[in-house]
């Protein structure tokens, strides 16, 4: 039995179309499967919270994009007794260019039907003072979250997406943000072990993924399952040094720049001198002046190619 959890409304509506061809795969050949559509903001949390109560081990097929797969892996409980399927409608589909999973719903679909492939994915876990949000792609404080937010709630990213331009949403309001943006003072602490001091960070990307923001590779050597976080760090950059990083950094040749710092750690905690915007996988979590992020102790099964 398969469990789908719908978001109808991801990439301005293409979730909908989307599902009416699943069904139209599924109901012919006899496949047995649930569906449920996501009504509101962190309903699909509540959908998986009630799936795995209600079931303890189960299938979960999310159709949607990163944020609707952030809201079901934060629904779980007990993630390692989840096996998660993925069709990807979003306009930035991290997870599914992370882990390998076809663009293509229809091959997504084929992928979950045929496949007995499945690989274990850590889950990082972000807390402030206010939340605390698990990530299966990113999170992260500072410029790249400010992107983040405004992407939210653009208007032009609407618009886009019906032009099957999506991604450029991120490349325009991160020019914006750019502009906007003041660098910070910035603690950061490694392991509870290692401390490092900046005095003008941009951001810190913490990763689960290689990718982040429809393409980014901030992290070209991450593996989502060696039990440890990721995190670029871009820190003493000029802003037209930033400029130069971000097409770099789609090929990850970003990690070559002076100013660019790549860590690998179990936890990491971050102090600002201000309050600045935070994410997990793209979905705002406020703004914070302190943050830990660390792994998981459950991993997820994660329906992947061979």
């Amino acid at each position: 039995m398969y469990y789908f959890i719908i978001n109808p409304r991801s990439r301005s509506g293409y979730g909908a179309v989307i599902w009416d061809r699943i069904q139209q795969e599924l109901d012919p050949r006899g496949i047995p499967y649930e569906a449920y559509f996501t009504l509101y903001k962190k309903h699909a949390a509540r959908l998986a919270h009630e799936l795995e109560d209600r079931h303890h081990t189960c299938t979960v097929i999310v159709v949607g994009g990163d944020g609707t797969v952030n809201e079901v892996l934060n629904g779980f409980s007990h993630p390692a007794r989840i096996t998660l399927g993925y069709i990807p409608t979003g306009s930035g589909n991290d997870f599914a260019r992370g882990m390998g999973i076809p663009f293509d719903p229809g091959e997504a679909l084929s992928l979950i039907l045929s496949s007995h492939n499945i690989a274990r994915m850590d889950i990082g876990t972000l807390k402030t003072r206010y939340h605390t949000r698990c990530f299966g792609v990113s999170a992260g404080i500072g410029f790249d979250a400010a992107i983040c937010h405004e992407a939210l709630s653009s208007p032009i990213k609407d618009t886009l997406n019906h032009l099957g331009l999506g991604k450029l949403t991120y490349v325009g309001i991160a020019l914006r943000q750019l502009l906007l943006f003041k660098p910070c003072q910035a603690r950061i602490c490694l392991d509870k072990k290692r401390t490092l001091h900046f005095p003008r960070l941009y951001f810190a990307a913490v990763m689960n993924q290689k990718y982040e923001g429809g393409g980014f590779q901030f992290a070209p050597g991450a593996k989502n399952n060696d039990g440890k976080l990721h995190i670029c760090v871009a820190g003493d950059l000029s802003k037209p040094k930033i400029l130069l990083m971000l097409p770099t950094a789609f090929w990850g040749k970003h990690i070559h720049l002076r100013g660019i710092h790549m860590f690998s750690c179990r936890q990491i905690d971050i102090h600002t001198d201000r309050p600045l915007p935070v994410h997990s996988d793209g979905e705002s979590c406020g703004y914070a002046d302190s943050i830990s992020l660390s792994i998981s102790r459950e991993q997820i099964s994660v329906i992947t190619p061979g």
